[in-house]
């Protein structure tokens, strides 16, 4: 079955935009009203909306060893929970006039030390609809683990970035969805890799 929304961009009206901060992130206040699902109008609605790039997620998988490489880093956003380091996907935004096998090869290379062959679309996802204006667009990169420096932090200096690598087989980061992984691109890019793996492997094998 596939999904068809109601309505269109064209039922919704924005009144007024206009940028309350902008830094690193930039919020911005919408006066707006959209299509209600009885054919009416709704009544005008402010709503606060945090802007930032879109970003590619890439999930590094070498598939002649059946190995994966995850990384982890420090995340201020999730400072309450008893360890703000958390397991990710390489990942970065996309800068403008980018395309994402650009980024995604540009990152592999920045956080992890790996050069990126093939790359797999899997799919893109909005983290946050409700208030927060991105799409990442998750990939499945190839790359050689025999060439991977575990022992070796990575990252940029001048963006703060202190990053270490974790390979594993590919089992072992399917099972890591049985923990309590709290990063949603990792869950996913890895929920993904478990139902598509063979097909993966098969299509890398003969291209």
């Amino acid at each position: 079955m596939k999904f068809t929304p109601s309505y269109r961009r064209e039922d919704v009206e924005v009144l007024q935009d206009e940028c309350v901060y902008k830094g690193f992130f930039e919020m911005r206040k919408l006066t707006l009203r959209h299509r209600k699902f009885n054919g009416d109008w709704s009544q005008p609605m402010t709503r606060e909306m945090m802007v930032r790039n879109d970003a590619v997620c890439v999930l590094l998988f070498d598939p002649k060893v059946d190995k994966v490489l995850l990384i982890e880093q420090f995340r201020p956003a999730v400072l309450r929970n008893s360890s703000p380091w958390l397991l990710e996907l390489v990942a970065g935004m996309v800068e403008e006039g980018e395309q994402d096998e650009d980024v995604a090869r540009r990152e592999a290379m920045e956080e992890a030390g790996v050069e990126v062959k093939r790359l797999e679309y899997m799919f893109k996802f909005v983290p946050s609809p409700g208030g927060l204006v991105e799409y990442l667009r998750m990939y499945a990169g190839e790359f050689d683990a025999s060439l991977v420096d575990v022992t070796r932090t990575h990252g940029l200096d001048d963006e703060n970035e202190d990053i270490k690598l974790h390979l594993m087989t590919a089992q072992e980061a399917i099972d890591l969805l049985r923990q309590d992984i709290e990063n949603a691109s990792t869950i996913m890019g890895l929920q993904w890799f478990a139902l598509n793996k063979s097909e993966l492997v098969k299509k890398w094998q003969t291209v």
